[in-house]
C-alpha cells in the first residue's frame, strides 16, 4: 500500500483534475471500489448497511458505495449529517436503485437493523476538534455502534490525517478504506488505534499523474509479503531451503538462540544449527530437537572469543547466520564478535579497542567467508564499540536494532530516534549500506537504496522478552532461503506481527502472549496471505 501526506494527496488530485481526470471520475472509481470491498468483506454474513454521510467528496463516495450496493442485493440507507446541494444527484441514484434516505427521528432505529456502519462524515482534510452539533451526534451514534462494524470511508471522522489527533466521539472503525494512499497521520497514535484492518482502493488516475507523486515508501499489506517469499517447489528438500546457522546464547539467556532457531523453521528454513557456548547445551537441546548444535568453546558460561575459529570453520557450509540472541556483552564475547565479524571474509583487518591480532585470526581468516547475516541483540551494541564498522563488515546484513540499541549504534537520543523514526533509520542504513529494522511501534524497514516499508501495526502484546529474538528468526529463516535483505525483513516484521494479532483472536488476550506463542502462530500468519 502506499503512504501519502494530506497536502500531496491534494495535489495529486488537482494535478489530475486540471489534466482531464475529473473529480466526479475519481469519486465513481472511489465509491465503486469502496462496495467492492465491503460486498467482498461482509456480504455473506451480512446484508443491512447504513451510511453517515457528510458533505464534499467524502459523502460523495458514501453515497455512491451505497447505490452500488443496493444493487448488489444490500439493504441500504442514508442518513445525511448535513445538507449539501452537490450531492443532490447522488442522493436521487440511491433512492432510484431502491435505497432510502432517512432523518433524524429513525436515526437510531436505523442503526440498530444496521450490520454495517459507512462513516462518511468528515474526510482526510478534517482538522479537529468536531463542533457541535455534529459533535454530540457522534458521541451518540458511537455508543449506539459498538457492537456494530464500522467501516472508515478514506479516514475515520474526527481523525486528524496529518498529526494523528482524535477527536472525542470519533467512531472507531472495524476498517478503513482509503482511497489511493494511507494518510501518513493515520499510522500515528491515537489515529491508528480507530482506523481497524487498513485496505487502500484506487481511484483510477492515470499513471502520468500519479507518477511525479511516486516515492520508495510504502506501507507493508500482504500482497506485498506475498511478492517476497522465496518459491517452494514440490521436487524441492531440505537443502533447497538453506542452511541457517544461529550464533548466541549464554548462561543468563539459554532460551533466546532457540526460540530463533524454531522460528526461523517456522519460517520455512531447511536446516538450522545453534551455535551455542557448551555451559546451556543440556537447557538448549531439551527444547529444540529439530536443531543441530555446534558447541563453541566458553568462560563462565559466555561465548568466548576462542570460540570465533570453531564458528568460522562452519560458515562456508551457511547460507545465513544469525548473530546475537541472548549473547551477552562480556569482554571475550566481545572479541569473539570481533574476530568472527572482521577478520572472515578473507579480511584481516583491526577492529577496535581491544583487537590484538593473534593466531586465531589466521586461523577464522583461512576458515570462512561470512554469508548474510542478521545482527540481533547484544550483538548490536557490540557492532557499536567497534570505530567505523559499517566500512570494515563486508557481508550483506539486515540490522534489527529497537530505539535503545539504535541509540548505541548512532550515538543518537532514543528521544530524538523516536521522534523521527522514519528518515532517521533511511538515513543510517545509507550510510551502513545495510538493511535497517527499527522495531517499535510501526517498525520501519529501511534499505540502502532509499525503499522505505512502514508495518502499520502498534500491539502491546509484543512487548514482551523473547520477541524479538522470535522476530529476528523470522527474517534470517526467510533470508536463509534466498529471499532478498529488504524483502525478507518486511515478509519478517508482517509475519510476526500478524501472529500476535491473530493468537489473541483465538485463543485469550494480549496480556497472556508470550513469545513462545508468537512461534506457534507463524504457520497460521502464512494463512492469511493471498495465495501467489
Amino acid at each position: 500500500m502506499k503512504l501519502i501526506s494530506v497536502e500531496k494527496m491534494k495535489q495529486l488530485e488537482s494535478a489530475a483534475n486540471g489534466g482531464g481526470y475529473g473529480y466526479e471520475k475519481m469519486m465513481l472509481k472511489a465509491g465503486t471500489n469502496l462496495a467492492q470491498v465491503v460486498h467482498k468483506k461482509y456480504f455473506a454474513s451480512y446484508s443491512n448497511v447504513l451510511g453517515l454521510v457528510g458533505g464534499g467528496n467524502n459523502g460523495g463516495d458514501t453515497l455512491i458505495a451505497l447505490t452500488e450496493l443496493q444493487k448488489s442485493g444490500w439493504t441500504c440507507s442514508a442518513f445525511l449529517i448535513k445538507e449539501d446541494l452537490d450531492l443532490k444527484p447522488l442522493v436521487i441514484k440511491l433512492q432510484e436503485s431502491g435505497g432510502k434516505v432517512v432523518d433524524l427521528k429513525v436515526l437510531d432505529q436505523e442503526i440498530e437493523q444496521a450490520d454495517v456502519i459507512l462513516d462518511g462524515i468528515f474526510g482526510t482534510g478534517f482538522t479537529p476538534p468536531v463542533r457541535e452539533p455534529v459533535s454530540g451526534l457522534l458521541k451518540h451514534i458511537g455508543a449506539l455502534t459498538e457492537e456494530k462494524t464500522v467501516v472508515a470511508v478514506d479516514c475515520p471522522s474526527g481523525v486528524d490525517c496529518t498529526t494523528g489527533e482524535v477527536s472525542p466521539g470519533t467512531l472507531k472503525a472495524k476498517m478503513t478504506v482509503s482511497m489511493e494512499a494511507i494518510k501518513e497521520g493515520m499510522l500515528k497514535l491515537p489515529a491508528f488505534e480507530y482506523c481497524g484492518q487498513l485496505v487502500t482502493v484506487e481511484l483510477g488516475i492515470p499513471k502520468k499523474f500519479t507518477k511525479p507523486f511516486e516515492d520508495n515508501l510504502a506501507v507493508i499489506d500482504p500482497e506485498m509479503v506475498c511478492d517476497s517469499l522465496p518459491v517452494r517447489p514440490l521436487d524441492s528438500h531440505k537443502g533447497t531451503f538453506g542452511h541457517l546457522i544461529v550464533c548466541g546464547g549464554s548462561v543468563n539467556y539459554p532460551g533466546a538462540p532457540m526460540m530463533a532457531a524454531r522460528s526461523a523453521y517456522h519460517s520455512g528454513a531447511g536446516l538450522v544449527e545453534c551455535a551455542i557456548p557448551e555451559r546451556i547445551y543440556e537447557a538448549v537441546v531439551a527444547g529444540n530437537s529439530q536443531s543441530i548444535f555446534t558447541i563453541l568453546e566458553d568462560e563462565d558460561g559466555v561465548i568466548s572469543e576462542n570460540a570465533a575459529a570453531t564458528l568460522a570453520s562452519k560458515l562456508n557450509d551457511a547460507d545465513c547466520l544469525l548473530l546475537g540472541p541472548g549473547i551477552g556483552t562480556e569482554d571475550t564475547t566481545f572479541r569473539f564478535v570481533q574476530r568472527l565479524l572482521f577478520v572472515a571474509n578473507g579480511k584481516k583487518q583491526s577492529s577496535g579497542v581491544g583487537f590484538v591480532p593473534s593466531a586465531a585470526d589466521k586461523r577464522v581468516e583461512a576458515a570462512s567467508k561470512l554469508p548474510n547475516l542478521v545482527i540481533d541483540a547484544d550483538a548490536l551494541r557490540m557492532l557499536a564499540r567497534v570505530d567505523g564498522w559499517e566500512k570494515k563488515l563486508t557481508a550483506a546484513a539486515v540490522l534489527t536494532p529497537h530505539p535503545g540499541e539504535m541509540a548505541a549504534l548512532t550515538g543518537l537520543p532514543v528521544v530524538e530516534i523516536q521522534k523521527d523514526r522514519r528518515n532517521i533509520a533511511s538515513d543510517y542504513a545509507k550510510k551502513w549500506q545495510q538493511v535497517v529494522v527499527l522495531k517499535g511501534a510501526f517498525t520501519v524497514i529501511a534499505s540502502p537504496d532509499g525503499r522505505i516499508a512502514l508495518l502499520p501495526y502498534a500491539n502491546s502484546a509484543l512487548a514482551k522478552a523473547g520477541t524479538g529474538d522470535v522476530l529476528a528468526g523470522v527474517i534470517a529463516g526467510l533470508l536463509t532461503q534466498g529471499t532478498k535483505p529488504f524483502e525478507a525483513a518486511l515478509a519478517g516484521v508482517w509475519l510476526h506481527a500478524e501472529a500476535a494479532v491473530i493468537w489473541p483472536e483465538h485463543r485469550f488476550n494480549a496480556y497472556g502472549l508470550v513469545a513462545d506463542d508468537i512461534i506457534d502462530w507463524i504457520p497460521y500468519a502464512f494463512m492469511d496471505l493471498p495465495e501467489k
